[in-house]
């Protein structure tokens, strides 16, 4: 008996243990830096340029109207409008289910009602390691993952163009996440100790694929596995994830140089694909936002080009 008691407290010593370290080191964050940017003519630019169209920023953070091609925002522009309450799925994915909760686009606007009162590092630190002003680890439907390959100079001049948004005076409700996913996406943070170089840009290869990582490409073209939702080895940009458009469900394009895939395609053609800016028979069901990506410039479009053909050509059917 004595041996069964000693058996179970340690049983609970350990579990208490385990909660409290939990409780008091997750999640995993730095303090913000406290640095001021002082934004110039070109970072602001670049700034624009990488929200605008590399990013795509206003995908999540504006209401989007779908009846027109590509999903162009709802002015006011940036204003944080799109908002997705308990029991709806993901805007634009059929396999998220219903979200875990309450869950807002924030108003990323220079109003009291957005971000008005946050620091240069404290944006800085929820853009690229997913901790809110509050030390609160930030629900993952910010890729801040992603974000992450963010040069430190880049990610400057998106925080500098943020702030150079117009004011927009709208309230959303706090987020307020479910048991047991409230807790768990406490262990997704993880701190960037770290500087972050900028890309070479004369490597186009290597800085097609910073392009296509911070603009999220292999996202949405990456099958995953359906417990660990990490992209299935081997299977990178290899297309076949499932979306839910208007009129039915969508599967994203194969990326690889595979004949299913870009293939024949040549970097004419595929620089074409995004300069379209009208398409009736796609208005309403087409979620890929060109509206967006076709801001990227030739140069920067034809790095992505270079880098989805340098990498291994792959079949697969969902």
């Amino acid at each position: 008996m004595r041996k069964l008691l000693t058996l179970l407290g340690t049983a609970f010593f350990l579990l208490l243990a385990t909660v409290l370290i939990y409780l008091f080191t997750l999640p995993k964050f730095t303090e913000p830096s406290t640095e001021i940017i002082e934004a110039n003519p070109e970072q602001l630019a670049r700034g624009d340029y990488l929200f605008n169209a590399v990013l795509g920023c206003p995908v999540c953070h504006s209401e989007r109207d779908y009846s027109q091609f590509g999903g162009p925002p709802v002015a006011p522009f940036g204003g944080g409008r799109a908002c997705s309450d308990t029991g709806k799925p993901l805007p634009g994915l059929a396999e998220s289910g219903g979200l875990p909760g309450t869950i807002c686009f924030r108003n990323i606007t220079p109003h009291e009602t957005g971000i008005f009162d946050w620091t240069d590092g404290e944006l800085l630190r929820a853009v690229r390691e997913g901790i809110g002003k509050e030390n609160q680890a930030l629900f993952p439907i910010m890729p801040y993952f992603i974000y992450r390959n963010l040069s430190d100079e880049d990610a400057q001049s998106v925080v500098a163009y943020v702030r150079s948004l117009e004011a927009v005076d709208h309230s959303l409700p706090d987020t307020a996440i479910n048991f047991p996913v409230n807790l768990a996406i406490r262990l997704l943070p993880d701190p960037l100790n770290s500087p972050v170089p900028q890309p070479d840009t004369n490597n186009p290869i290597a800085y097609g694929k910073y392009l296509s990582t911070v603009a999220r490409c292999s996202f949405c073209h990456s099958p995953r596995d359906s417990r660990s939702r990490q992209a299935i080895e081997g299977l990178e940009l290899a297309g076949g994830v499932e979306f839910q458009g208007h009129n039915g469900l969508m599967y994203s394009t194969n990326l690889t140089p595979h004949a299913e895939g870009l293939g024949e395609m040549s970097e004419a053609e595929f620089l074409a694909l995004f300069r379209r800016t009208t398409d009736p028979s796609a208005a309403d069901i087409n979620l890929m936002p060109w509206t967006y990506y076709g801001n990227m410039s030739d140069a920067d479009l034809s790095a992505i080009f270079a880098y989805l053909q340098s990498v291994p050509a792959v079949s697969y059917s969902p």
